[in-house]
């Protein structure tokens, strides 16, 4: 059995996908098995997959019939994979040569269920900026759910080794043709399910940043996604400790502040409604708003969820 699964959900892929492939059959640690889903790509994915799957039989090819999703495919690559160690890898990124040794040594080390190292944010032009990830509160589910809603545990499931329990034992609810915010409900869903997080030092994963994404698109429907992967989160948060289920209710409401403000109050309408569907409207009430973040930003975040003319009206006030 292989020490490392390497996971990779690939979707119309076959123009960036040689980058992650090489990158993963390239690792200074060669105990590993590389497991790819094509989901139902129209173009030559499965094509490349096939060329690299007859050329080194660590690779491993698992097709959609269909397309199901982003979140389908992660479901299905734990499935298959052997391995009692999983990292993830977007078919658009890549790793550096010695992720799998630097974070699986580790493990190996500490006794630890999630490792978790930095990573680059890359531009084709040749830009790259380092980022760190920090566990500054703990390292059991507490600590790193805590880090993730900080902003300094990055929410993405790259950069991390993960004990394959973290997502078998109560798993989420995987649902189909849902494809923005999935790798937060998997982080957090596994972060409840930690016994010991660590860090390593140093890079890891290289995030290319992409024109065209779906990490860098909108939409209505990837919108109303988000929040509801927000909303989940809270659940899982609420779960763990209350305090922790307040803090995902400021996370959620300065997501949806965002977004709202940031289409000029187009998409208000939209998201309110999702909020109440997913039976969250207490949240954005007006003593609800002003109990949490005070007086005038209370007012400000109720002005900007609740009246159409709001985000000008908090927009001129701020800029006043």
């Amino acid at each position: 059995m292989p020490k490392i699964s390497i996971l990779i959900p690939a979707y119309n892929a076959g123009k960036c996908i040689d980058r992650s492939l090489d990158s993963a059959l390239g690792q200074t640690f060669s105990d590993i098995e590389i497991v790819v889903v094509d989901d139902g790509s129209q173009d030559n994915t499965l094509e490349v997959l096939d060329r690299y799957a007859s050329s080194d039989n660590r690779v491993k090819v698992v097709r959609h019939p269909r397309n199901l999703g982003v979140f389908m495919a992660r479901k299905t690559l734990i499935n298959n994979s052997s391995s009692d160690h999983l990292m993830f890898l977007d078919s658009d990124d890549a790793l550096k040569p010695d992720a799998c040794e630097n974070l699986y040594s580790e493990a190996l080390r500490s006794g630890a269920d999630l490792v978790i190292g930095g990573y680059e944010l890359c531009w084709n032009d040749g830009r790259k900026v380092v980022k760190n990830n920090e566990l500054n509160y703990g390292n059991g589910p507490y600590g790193v759910a805590m880090a993730m809603l900080k902003g300094e545990l990055k929410r993405y499931l790259h950069s991390k080794l993960f004990e394959k329990r973290l997502f078998v034992e109560n798993p989420p609810e995987y649902l189909e043709h849902f494809n923005l915010c999935e790798d937060e409900i998997m982080s957090f869903s596994a972060s409840k399910n930690v016994h010991n997080a660590v860090r390593v030092s140093g890079v890891v994963y290289e995030y290319w940043q992409v024109d065209g994404s779906l990490t860098h698109s909108g939409g209505p429907k990837l919108r109303r996604d988000q929040l509801y992967a927000r909303s989940v989160v809270r659940s899982i948060c609420y779960g763990i400790d209350k305090d922790l289920g307040k803090e995902s209710e400021t996370f959620l409401l300065k997501g949806l502040h965002c977004s709202i403000k940031s289409s000029g109050g187009k998409n208000r309408k939209e998201l309110v409604s999702a909020v109440s569907d997913f039976g969250l409207s207490s949240i954005i009430s007006f003593p609800s708003l002003v109990r949490r973040f005070g007086f005038k930003k209370g007012l400000n975040y109720y002005l900007v969820t609740h009246f159409k003319f709001g985000s000008r009206l908090v927009n001129l006030y701020d800029n006043a």
